[in-house]
């Protein structure tokens, strides 16, 4: 069997562990995780819960020791959430490979003020508008900014920070709902502290993951905002409609107004789910439009650039 992407061999890979076979799925990883170097540290991390899932300390041990001798470190997140390492806790070469690990991220990452980008628009003014816009998880704020720099064009002060939760080296998360919120109220109370911008003009944007902790923030009050953008959400309160049903009133009452858009061929979302979600919310008296992007991923295209603009425009106040 052979992959066009590493999204196809991930999917196959998340199949057979649901399923419980540990070392088919250490066999179809090993046969086709090279043909992805882009994606080691994700290979390298099935390999390593695959092999512990079948009790072989010694081949995790052995995997994790040539990936920080090449470099690749795994945040502490990982070595400590994932159920495949339950077992390993405590384990003395296991808890070598964990220190080792985290002060390689240190090397590579020292600690330091949290992340986050600013770019100006050319007309810069206390009376700018301000667009916080969150990376996908495995990503980074350099790496998301091609999704929202087109938002300069339209004025407004752009912001992108970085989730403190780190995976493995380039790639950061948003699944610890309380700590991403208080990233973000973190990079939002920082720029109100250091730069000038039109307070009642506060967008909330967000891709795939960020997209779901922009939505959350954004209904429950947990942010100061009038818009909200997201580009191929994951969604919250799926297993709480409950609880969306008793958020969207308030929501509606703060004049919140919330745009989707979603690629035609993005296959990482459930595009039925978001148009529903979307449905729900315009039944529910707030302003919301979804936009689809002929042709497009999950990936970002300069073809996302003209809806982006279009969704701030309904957004702003």
């Amino acid at each position: 069997m052979t992959f066009s992407t590493y999204a196809e061999l991930n999917q196959k890979m998340i199949g057979h562990f649901q399923q419980g076979e540990f070392q088919q799925a250490l066999e179809l990883i090993e046969k086709e995780g090279a043909s992805f170097p882009a994606n080691r540290p994700l290979v390298d991390y099935w390999k390593m819960v695959s092999c512990a899932r079948l009790d072989d300390r010694k081949r995790v041990i052995e995997i994790a020791e040539n990936c920080l001798k090449d470099g690749v470190w795994f945040g502490e997140m990982m070595w400590r959430r994932s159920p495949s390492f339950a077992s390993l806790q405590g384990d003395a070469d296991f808890e070598r490979i964990v220190a080792s690990s985290l002060a390689l991220q240190e090397k590579d990452s020292p600690p330091s003020e949290p992340v986050c980008i600013k770019h100006f628009p050319t007309d810069y003014s206390k009376k700018s508008p301000l667009l916080i816009a969150l990376h996908g998880n495995q990503n980074t704020a350099e790496g998301t900014l091609p999704f929202w720099r087109a938002s300069v064009d339209s004025g407004f002060l752009l912001a992108v920070p970085q989730s403190s939760q780190a995976m493995f080296k380039g790639a950061f998360i948003w699944d610890d709902l309380e700590v991403s919120f208080r990233d973000v109220k973190a990079c939002y109370e920082s720029l109100r502290s250091e730069v000038d911008f039109d307070e009642q003009n506060v967008v909330l944007a967000g891709h795939s993951m960020g997209g779901l902790i922009a939505i959350q923030m954004a209904l429950t009050g947990e942010m100061p905002v009038h818009g909200l953008v997201v580009n191929g959400p994951a969604l919250p309160f799926g297993d709480e409609p409950e609880e969306l049903d008793r958020l969207l009133p308030s929501a509606r009452e703060r004049g919140l107004r919330i745009y989707f858009v979603v690629g035609e061929k993005d296959t990482d979302i459930e595009q039925d789910e978001i148009r529903a979600f979307a449905e729900r919310i315009k039944s529910a008296g707030i302003l919301c439009e979804l936009e689809t992007v002929p042709g497009q991923t999950h990936d970002y295209n300069f073809a996302y650039d003209a809806p982006l603009q279009r969704a701030l425009e309904f957004v702003k106040a």
